[in-house]
């Protein structure tokens, strides 16, 4: 019971957060409007840019802040994105040919997030690095 807290407390259970809140948002454009459409694509660069931060913050949480914390942050972060970008683009209803792009909103979606998440990656594991060795002496 207790790991499936912690799950639900770490990481995974913020990107399912973020990701219910992308699907409320796409279901409220149905049907769809061009304003709706406008700010679901707005969440394809706000979704890593908001999230991968997010998630990065879990670390100061019960059983945050270890290496194992820091692999799962990583994993799910990129899952997470290419999940509630997919979930935004399904939202999304141009009611032309310009649908049959929407498949690559993940694509840019991770790419964003990755200009983040390797810097980010790199500072936590200094962090953690340093934690770890302070623990040892």
């Amino acid at each position: 019971m207790r790991r499936v807290v912690s799950y639900l407390l770490g990481p995974e259970g913020l990107w399912i957060a973020i990701s219910l809140v992308v699907s409320l948002v796409a279901a409220s454009n149905e049907p769809s409007t061009p304003a709706g459409n406008d700010f679901l694509e707005t969440l394809w660069v706000a979704i890593p840019l908001a999230g991968i931060p997010l998630t990065f913050l879990t670390a100061y949480l019960p059983g945050g802040g270890g290496w194992r914390w820091l692999l799962r942050t990583v994993v799910i972060s990129s899952v997470g994105v290419l999940v509630a970008s997919f979930i935004a683009a399904s939202g999304v209803d141009y009611h032309d040919s310009r649908n049959s792009g929407l498949l690559g909103a993940p694509a840019y979606s991770l790419s964003i997030g990755l200009l983040l998440l390797v810097p980010l990656t790199l500072v936590a594991a200094v962090l953690v690095w340093k934690k770890n060795r302070a623990r040892t002496r």
